[in-house]
């Protein structure tokens, strides 16, 4: 059960990375080229071109984690997965629309590669970007030993984000809170402590 719903969720982020960089690599590489040929190289044109390659290699890479899901980053990084969603599926003791907790382990509830064993979750923070002063993009971010994860929170509120920080704070023992360079510094000696113990 645990492989077949983390190979299912590698296979529909691929679809989405697919689909991603076959209209980025179009519209860019189309506009780039198109100015190229008219004789117009300007910095636009070749910022387009460049944008073009980058999404010719993020549909190249949903080319390859949908006829080989196995062999994605998201299994080769944690061997563990499978196991741990299987655990995670089976005994899960709260949940709501952000996040998932079991026994043991913690993810995103509607992102299950995301799944993190609960004392291995070490920094929460919010990033945000922003264009023309507005917020186009907010993601909750998870740092784990095994790496990051992000949860959309864009149309989110205030509320919403209390809520999902309260669930960090009660049950994953070993997470501060906030991107400061204290907590950067906390992460990487956590880390360090994690990978002694741990090789992959």
């Amino acid at each position: 059960m645990g492989k077949e719903t983390i190979l299912n969720e590698v296979k529909k982020q691929a679809k989405i990375m697919l689909g991603a960089g076959i209209i980025g690599f179009l519209g860019a590489g189309g506009f780039g080229l198109f100015n190229i040929m008219n004789g117009n190289i300007s910095s636009l044109a070749l910022l387009c071109i460049v944008i073009a390659l980058i999404c010719l290699v993020m549909a190249g890479i949903g080319i390859h984690d949908l006829i080989a899901p196995e062999k994605s980053f998201t299994v080769k990084s944690n061997p563990e997965i499978y196991d741990m969603s299987d655990q995670h599926m089976t005994s899960i003791i709260y949940q709501d629309e952000y996040l998932t907790v079991s026994d043991r382990m913690i993810s995103a509830t509607d992102k299950p590669d995301t799944v993190s064993y609960k004392n291995e979750v070490y920094l929460v923070y919010i990033e945000q970007d922003k264009v023309n002063f507005s917020t186009v993009g907010k993601a909750l971010v998870f740092d784990t030993a095994r790496g990051e994860h992000r949860i959309n929170i864009l149309n989110q509120n205030k509320a919403d984000e209390e809520k999902i920080f309260n669930t960090f704070a009660k049950y994953c023992p070993n997470v501060v809170f906030g991107y400061t360079k204290e907590n950067i510094s906390y992460l990487e000696s956590m880390r360090e402590k994690w990978r002694q113990t741990h090789q992959y």
